[in-house]
């Protein structure tokens, strides 16, 4: 798998990177024999599959393998897809639709083993994210940021309610916690939560487009009407498990 990856960089709760490093572990249970390469790298094998993302960076990588998948993750530049892989996969139609593609979705996978629901005592609510820019939260709001995935997961536990953005949303939510599913990102229409529907969050990869400019009354009112719901994982168990997804990329 190849991508721009950095499995020690300042992004540990979320992106490409988790993505590659979910599948990965899925694909050695399997028994199959993984490599994870960074643009730069010089493969010293070859391999049957490859499966690629940010192909603006990785496109010389695909010598190594003798069939290929692209996987586009995003709206950014860095993610438009080329035609010169085998395969084409998008994370959601939102992505698909952007780029004009008529192609299969592959969802984000989560691996349901490492990030589960233990039932534990709900207090604080929290930010899981590792960006920094302002958002109309509650005061007391915990910003869980540049955190192991072990760290991340015991706080998520016990979150009383969660605001998160795309795969750090559904890792939250497949912890259990009621989630807020929001972007500042300009890219994404600025500041925003919501809409509540499931359906339309994962059609747009969880990144909030759609929503509302959020004020201090509305983020309240969204947090109640969140930790009311309660626990979404069921729905993360429906459309995000890791291992069906990696049979998914293997079938492709």
């Amino acid at each position: 798998m190849s991508a721009k990856y950095t499995p020690k960089g300042r992004r540990p709760i979320g992106g490409v990177q988790s993505w590659i490093s979910t599948l990965a572990k899925e694909f050695e249970e399997m028994g199959h024999q993984v490599g994870i390469y960074e643009p730069a790298d010089t493969p010293n094998e070859q391999y049957d599959l490859g499966i690629f993302a940010n192909l603006k960076y990785t496109k010389r990588l695909l010598q190594y393998a003798h069939r290929s998948v692209l996987v586009s993750h995003g709206i950014i530049e860095d993610e438009k897809p080329q035609d010169c892989t085998d395969v084409v996969m998008c994370v959601s139609e939102g992505v698909r639709s952007h780029w004009g593609l008529f192609c299969d979705i592959v969802r984000q996978p989560i691996d349901l083993k490492f990030w589960s629901d233990t039932g534990n005592l709900r207090e604080p609510v929290v930010r899981y994210s590792y960006r920094t820019a302002p958002i109309k939260v509650p005061a007391d709001c915990l910003h869980v940021k540049d955190k192991t995935h072990e760290q991340a997961r015991d706080i998520l536990r016990s979150a009383k309610c969660v605001y998160a953005t795309g795969r750090a949303a559904l890792e939250s939510m497949a912890c259990g916690a009621p989630t807020i599913i929001y972007d500042h990102r300009q890219a994404y229409q600025g500041a925003l939560l919501g809409p509540p529907d499931l359906l339309t969050n994962m059609q747009n990869s969880y990144s909030g487009r759609g929503g509302f400019i959020p004020t201090y009354a509305e983020v309240e009112q969204r947090t109640q009407q969140a930790i009311e719901e309660g626990s979404q994982r069921s729905w993360v168990e429906q459309y995000h498990d890791s291992l069906k997804i990696a049979q998914q990329i293997l079938n492709a």
